[in-house]
Formats: structure tokens, C-alpha cells, sequence
């Protein structure tokens, strides 16, 4: 996931391993990757993926902007929970399509056109951010925003059992 400001860019890790693995055709600025990745080795893993780093020079948020496969909390944070379901489907669909495409292509078309498996693994990953972005704002996921950065009130409500467990032990 990506949240992007008028002053920044703030990309959570995950999506930085992403990048790292899948874009290897993309001309990354090399300030992106002196923030990720510069200091010491970098294990991305379920301790920190939801962390999220800070870019704020220009062509850095111009070259997170322009990655249509990050999903851009800010863009869609407001939508309810069929939306960002049906989004998804409109994801799924899009990556079915591309996958039907280069499956029924020659071989010799497909050597040509390796670039597409990338393409869909791409896709796949953003499937995977809307649905974090759902878990979210259901209380089953918490992923802590940059500072300033607000979040719908669904995404700060507990759910299921541990709303019940605070409703049962808050009462007078």
C-alpha cells in the first residue's frame, strides 16, 4: 500500500520487495533505494511488512504515483466494503484476462512477451492490498499510518469477539 501526499510518498515495505523483485524493467531512482534497502540488510517478513517508509523528493513521489499496481490508500480509504470488494473483482478480472492472453499465445510469443507473467503476479499483489485495506477496516488487521495520515472511523472500531469482550467487561 501506498499513501501518497502532496510532500510525500509512504510505501509500506511490502510493496518495496515488490518492487524489488518485479520491476527489474522499471528506472528506479537510486534515493529509493538508499532509504530501503542501504543500511543493512533488509528482511521484509510479517514483523514489518506493514511498516511503512517515507520518500519525499520529488521524483520519488512521482515514481510512486505513476506505479498503477500499488494500491493508494488515499484513493480509495472512503470506499465501502462491496466497493472495495468489487474492486477487486475488477482486478481479478483484468489479471484473468492477461493470463488468458499469454496462455494462448505460441511459445515463440510467449518467450517474446515474458514480461506478462510479472504483469500478473503484479495484479495478484494488489488483489492481496485490497484485500488488507478490507481486513482493515473490519478490525481483523492493524496496520499502523504515517502520522497525520487519517483513517475511516470503521478502520478503528474493534469487531467480532474482541468488541464483544470489551462491550461485556465495560459495562457498569
Amino acid at each position: 500500500m501506498k499513501i501518497i501526499t502532496q510532500n510525500a510518498a509512504y510505501v509500506q515495505k511490502n510493496d518495496l520487495a515488490y518492487l524489488n523483485s518485479y520491476c527489474y524493467d522499471l528506472f528506479i531512482p537510486a534515493s529509493i533505494f538508499t532509504k530501503a534497502f542501504n543500511k543493512d540488510v533488509t528482511i521484509i517478513d510479517d514483523t514489518n511488512r506493514y511498516e511503512f517508509l517515507e520518500f519525499n523528493l520529488p521524483e520519488e513521489i512521482e515514481f510512486f504515483s505513476s506505479l498503477d499496481w500499488m494500491v493508494d490508500f488515499s484513493s480509495i480509504k472512503n470506499l465501502t466494503e462491496k466497493e472495495l470488494i468489487d474492486l477487486g473483482q475488477s482486478v481479478c478480472q483484468k489479471r484473468d484476462d492477461l493470463a488468458k492472453r499469454f496462455n494462448s499465445m505460441s511459445e515463440d510469443e510467449r518467450k517474446n512477451n515474458m514480461f506478462m507473467i510479472s504483469q500478473v503476479e503484479l495484479l495478484d499483489f494488489k488483489i492481496l492490498s485490497i484485500r488488507d485495506i478490507v481486513w482493515m477496516k473490519q478490525g481483523r488487521l492493524k496496520i499502523k499510518l504515517p502520522n497525520g495520515i487519517d483513517c475511516p472511523t470503521e478502520c478503528r472500531q474493534e469487531t467480532g469477539i474482541k468488541k464483544l469482550i470489551k462491550n461485556v467487561f465495560n459495562r457498569k
